[in-house]
């Protein structure tokens, strides 16, 4: 959706909704951030995509600015729409979440349209850096993926046990988009069908421990036929002249693939906010069933320290792994060169790790404005980055 559609949109909704004065009441809110960032690396690439890697100072790839709008129309019934501008997509705004919300009681909401999708802990708030310490959430979890939002509908319910609190979320839906892949430098359409997701987040005063997973049904897109069968033709050609019959190349087809498979995302980690201690531990396992896609185990922990009642000094250790070792789905494949093709297939797509030590500094000089630094450097196994530094440096926001 673009800007102009989007703001119609929003407007219309308002007047719409202004017409039912006597039982509804739009309240707005939303959170930027405005941060100057440099990358830079000893190949010359940025470690992420959405950052440039010339070292150069960049006053847009990290910024945003968001405004969210919720209809309260009574007995229960909301509606909210929150449209995103981010300095990446030159601040063009899309309508992130639209939907409706139904409280059947204080404990239990469903909600129906787009909204976040849980993939992992703070995927909800991830764009809203007031809610964390960090100058920017561990790339090593918050990668960047491009189905954080998703359609659908969600049960949100909280539960009080004596001095422990509940919250859970049950999701379905799905989602079709686009997705960056290094091993073809482009874009790759894919999508999520029939996602079942499940988030638990128990606290006890000063502590928190969470979980979730969900399982979806994968869509190859041109992930199928472009990034993995396209670039397999010739090895296929090559297998045909070597008397591979129709059978084997099915065989391997199917392997390597992902149309039709199960994608399976877990998370879990814990929080603890004591006295001046803050401590944070998040672990992630994720990939795709049977296919050629290897397995990520990534994590990170961190340790902040509140030096003043303003001010919070964390330190941060991240790493992405993928795993291409395990070649069990390669079982089916018994001519040489399909099989030695499938191997490099998982490689190419599985083609970089890296770590990186972190510190951030915030600085809290207004009840909803904070000031941050940070600096991140690291390794990522790709020749063309290498040793990799990050240093950033702006103002989160709330309002």
């Amino acid at each position: 959706m673009n800007c102009n559609n989007a703001v119609k949109w929003v407007i219309g909704g308002v007047m719409v909704t202004s017409s039912f004065t006597s039982y509804a009441e739009i309240v707005f809110n939303g959170f930027a951030s405005l941060r100057a960032t440099a990358a830079d690396s000893d190949g010359g690439t940025s470690p992420f995509e959405t950052l440039h890697g010339d070292g150069d100072i960049s006053f847009s790839d990290e910024s945003l600015f968001a405004l969210q709008a919720r209809a309260d129309l009574g007995s229960g019934l909301s509606a909210t729409v929150q449209l995103l501008a981010e300095g990446k997509d030159d601040f063009d705004a899309e309508a992130r979440w639209a939907y409706v919300s139904y409280e059947i009681n204080p404990q239990h909401t469903v909600s129906m349209g787009r909204f976040a999708n849980p993939s992992f802990y703070q995927s909800e708030y991830q764009n809203v850096g007031y809610t964390h310490n960090f100058g920017r959430l561990p790339k090593a979890v918050y990668v960047g993926f491009d189905f954080t939002t998703i359609e659908g509908v969600s049960l949100d319910s909280n539960f009080v046990f004596g001095e422990y609190a509940l919250s859970t979320k049950l999701l379905f839906g799905s989602w079709r988009g686009t997705t960056y892949l290094a091993a073809t430098q482009q874009d790759e359409t894919f999508g999520f069908k029939d996602e079942i997701s499940v988030r638990l987040e128990l606290t006890k005063g000063w502590w928190t421990v969470y979980g979730g997973f969900f399982i979806v049904e994968i869509e190859g897109g041109s992930v199928d036929t472009n990034a993995i069968l396209g670039n397999a033709q010739q090895a296929i050609a090559l297998a045909q002249s070597q008397g591979a019959s129709a059978a084997q190349v099915k065989a391997f087809e199917d392997a390597v693939t992902w149309d039709g498979k199960n994608g399976l995302y877990g998370y879990t980690g814990f929080h603890i906010d004591y006295d001046r201690v803050i401590l944070d531990f998040e672990y992630a396992d994720y990939g795709v069933e049977d296919s050629s896609d290897g397995f990520n185990q990534v994590w990170y922990t961190a340790f902040g320290y509140r030096v003043f009642d303003d001010t919070i000094v964390t330190i941060h250790h991240e790493k992405f792994l993928q795993d291409n070792k395990d070649l069990d789905f390669l079982n089916g494949v018994d001519q040489p060169t399909l099989k030695a093709t499938g191997v490099a297939i998982r490689n190419s797509l599985a083609l970089r790790e890296f770590d990186g030590i972190g510190l951030s500094v915030r600085y809290d000089f207004h009840p909803n404005a904070a000031l941050k630094f940070q600096y991140v450097a690291g390794e990522d196994t790709r020749p063309s980055v290498g040793d990799y530094s990050i240093w950033s440096a702006g103002v989160d926001l709330i309002f």
